[in-house]
């Protein structure tokens, strides 16, 4: 299908681009006073449904529990393809900290929106996870720019974006919006190793059983990986290492990056850090 050759061609050059590190501050987010908003597109790539039990297992261990975040569902642009429904992933991942902008748009930017003002008023600054397109995180930019006029949001609100497929099918404006009024930070992609991120997407799926026997998050993995394997191929793209029975969760290097998380460059890494009783 066409949509599936462009978005191969794109993730094959952005797995070969030099790591991009821009922005006005590059620092870690402050657990105590800062937010953290994870928008998921999950259309058409089902790699956001490993993402999204990725970033639960991250949140299921300490310190990270503890800190204030938000999952939104639906964050995608102007890209062909299907998207999927999750509400029960979602549910299992993040219970009530997460909102609905495929079906309640304005109600999930609202709640976004609410949540970082009252961070962002106490002095902390928004961290914003675009594991999908720029076109939320624009118009919530615009939101808080209208409540808070006086904001210097290209200090305070980091957008940070790990794939050149992402950017390319934002809204165009939003895009742009995005990148001058934010702390805009683009990393190297989280699908592939070698090029300053973690790797995320391997076919290897031999620790499948020791995840969905993980007594915390085995659960949100058993629906990530349910509907991973039903939707893949179906909704536009074919993702192949979830084809060949691995993992893609690619977008939580930009999670990884954010909460300044290091020595968990392989899916191995990744799950020998957080799936470590404590």
């Amino acid at each position: 299908m066409k949509q599936t050759f462009v978005y191969g061609l794109l993730l094959a050059v952005s797995m070969l681009s030099v790591p991009v590190l821009a922005g006005d501050i590059k620092a870690t987010m402050n657990l105590q006073t800062d937010a953290l908003i994870s928008n998921f597109d999950s259309k058409p790539d089902v790699d956001d449904l490993h993402s999204i039990a990725a970033l639960s297992t991250i949140l299921s261990q300490e310190p990270y529990a503890s800190m204030t975040y938000l999952a939104v569902a639906g964050a995608y642009g102007q890209q062909d393809g299907v998207y999927i429904e999750s509400p029960k992933l979602f549910n299992l991942a993040f219970g009530k900290n997460w909102v609905d902008a495929h079906n309640e748009r304005d109600k999930a930017l609202d709640k976004a929106a609410t949540l970082a003002h009252k961070v962002l008023a106490g002095g902390g600054d928004l961290w914003l996870q675009d594991a999908g397109q720029a076109d939320f995180s624009a118009d919530l930019l615009r939101a808080l720019r209208a409540r808070m006029p006086e904001l210097n949001t290209k200090r305070r609100v980091h957008i940070v974006q790990h794939s050149v497929w992402n950017e390319s099918v934002t809204h165009p404006d939003k895009l742009t919006y995005a990148r001058n009024y934010s702390d805009y930070v683009k990393i190297a992609d989280g699908n592939g190793a070698g090029n300053g991120t973690p790797n995320y997407r391997v076919d290897d799926g031999q620790l499948w059983e020791t995840v969905l026997g993980n007594p915390k998050v085995g659960a949100v993995w058993r629906e990530a990986k349910r509907l991973a394997d039903e939707y893949n191929g179906k909704t536009g793209y074919d993702n192949t290492s979830v084809g060949n029975g691995g993992f893609d969760f690619s977008d939580t290097v930009e999670a990884v990056w954010i909460l300044g998380i290091e020595n968990v460059d392989t899916v191995d890494n990744f799950f020998g850090r957080f799936l470590a009783p404590q």
